[in-house]
């Protein structure tokens, strides 16, 4: 069982690294705004560069001016002030040892590293001894494939297993979470509905105006395929599938979104044909913008053949969703930015739709770049007409960036918004036959200009 104690040290492997400067410090100084942090909290930094603790500090607080201009100044001080950094090769188990120390409290272990390191760092940090009490965190994606994911978590198993793993993902940061399950289970209009007897269909998307933006040394090799709808898409998905969890705990809950996956139908070689689309962006024009073909952007291999735009249109093999098609959609050079979780609720029956003509079905949108929910409802219009009108809503503002979120769920050793190892190895056992059927040939790699529509799933 782990501690209950709150963490209180941290060691960032790969602290030179962007991860640690964009995302993970700024979420830091953010919460010591919010006076969130353990008291005498300790950060220590290390990676292969040879710097010394003036120069991360340096080093993080440039970074903080840049991507925490929002932070109060007193604030970004007291994160830099909790640093300090050690030179060490994270691949050896004396240098990790080193760093990590024995004589100390409840640690987090965040590995900020490429995930291809993890077979040689996860077995140097099996041999530092941590306890019940410490943490690590590794960050998406969590393998390549199914085996590797299942290699990994037999490392993790098997060498440590004692310390809780979070396996970040932050699409479930705790206000992505909330909104999908306060709509769906704190509201009695919906819950009854939520099932294949009203809804026709689902679609869930992440589509940006945003092209490769110099990413291409990460994105060239993952695509919109494991970049997105592998990870971040599916578990939006298994928050749709997901039966109530019969408690309000970590366990319960993830196990829930396990149950939600292992639902999903396993895609056959002639679904895979027919319902999945692979293309990417030729040159266009988005706004005011002139965008070069994708194959044409810096660091590009164009014999790689990778999609900008992937969708998968999945069966879901349970009583309460058989029948009703998900569809997961990514894509990048879209016209404008759209992402959002669609309910598209069954027709009304005939002999009301010729009574109304121009009546439309109800469809319900959760959005995932902004705290928006909107429903498409059916209105009088007068003179036996109706009319189809959109009721929006917008919840509260997000308080804290993502990483805000889940690194204070971290540093109170609570899993629930983390991916289980089962739940990683559920995901890559849907989206493998996807890759495997592309990497044969089986799906032509089409083409759409920047700023128009992307091809639409087949069948």
């Amino acid at each position: 069982m782990r501690s209950q104690t709150m963490i209180e040290r941290i060691v960032l492997f790969g602290a030179s690294g962007d991860l640690t400067a964009r995302l993970l410090m700024p979420a830091i100084a953010q919460l010591a705004e919010a006076e969130l942090l353990p008291r005498g909290l300790e950060i220590v930094g290390s990676s292969n560069v040879e710097w010394s603790t003036d120069d991360f500090r340096r080093h993080i607080a440039g970074a903080l001016d840049e991507h925490a201009p929002d932070v109060a100044p007193i604030a970004r001080d007291a994160a830099i002030a909790m640093l300090s950094y050690r030179t060490a090769d994270v691949t050896e188990p004396k240098d990790v040892r080193g760093v990590i120390g024995d004589d100390r409290g409840p640690t987090l272990v965040y590995l900020a590293l490429p995930t291809g390191l993890l077979d040689a760092v996860l077995p140097a940090l099996a041999a530092c001894g941590l306890g019940d009490s410490d943490a690590v965190a590794i960050e998406k994606p969590f393998g390549t494939d199914l085996a590797s994911a299942r290699h990994l978590n037999e490392i993790l198993h098997g060498q440590m297993p004692q310390p809780t793993v979070f396996r970040v993902d932050h699409f479930l940061s705790s206000e992505l979470v909330r909104r999908v399950i306060a709509v769906r289970f704190l509201n009695r209009v919906f819950e009854p509905t939520w099932n294949a007897v009203h809804v026709e269909r689902v679609d869930i998307c992440w589509l940006e105006a945003l092209t490769l933006e110099g990413r291409a040394s990460y994105y060239d090799k993952a695509g919109a395929l494991k970049d997105m709808i592998q990870n971040h898409l599916m578990e939006a998905m298994a928050l749709v599938l997901m039966e109530p969890p019969a408690r309000l705990d970590a366990d319960s809950f993830r196990g829930a979104r396990v149950e939600a996956l292992r639902a999903v139908s396993t895609p056959s070689a002639d679904r895979v044909r027919d319902q999945t689309v692979r293309a990417r962006y030729e040159a266009g024009t988005i706004g005011s913008r002139q965008v070069p073909s994708y194959v044409d952007e810096p660091g590009v291999d164009p014999s790689r053949g990778t999609e900008t735009y992937a969708a998968v249109t999945l069966e879901i093999d349970s009583a309460r969703w058989a029948g009703v098609p998900f569809t997961l959609r990514s894509g990048k050079a879209m016209a404008a930015d759209s992402a959002e979780i669609a309910v598209h609720f069954r027709a009304l029956p005939g002999y009301l739709r010729e009574r109304w003509p121009g009546i439309e079905q109800n469809v319900l949108r959760l959005g995932l770049m902004q705290p928006d929910l909107g429903l498409r409802v059916t209105l009088n219009a007068g003179d036996r007409k109706v009319e189809g009108r959109d009721l929006e809503l917008q919840s509260s503002e997000e308080r804290r960036a993502p990483y805000a979120n889940l690194l204070l769920e971290m540093l109170r050793c609570d899993p629930t918004l983390f991916i289980r190892g089962d739940e990683a190895e559920e995901a890559w056992r849907i989206i493998d036959p996807v890759v495997a059927g592309w990497s044969g040939g089986e799906v032509p790699l089409q083409g759409y200009p920047a700023g128009g529509p992307p091809p639409e799933v087949a069948g």
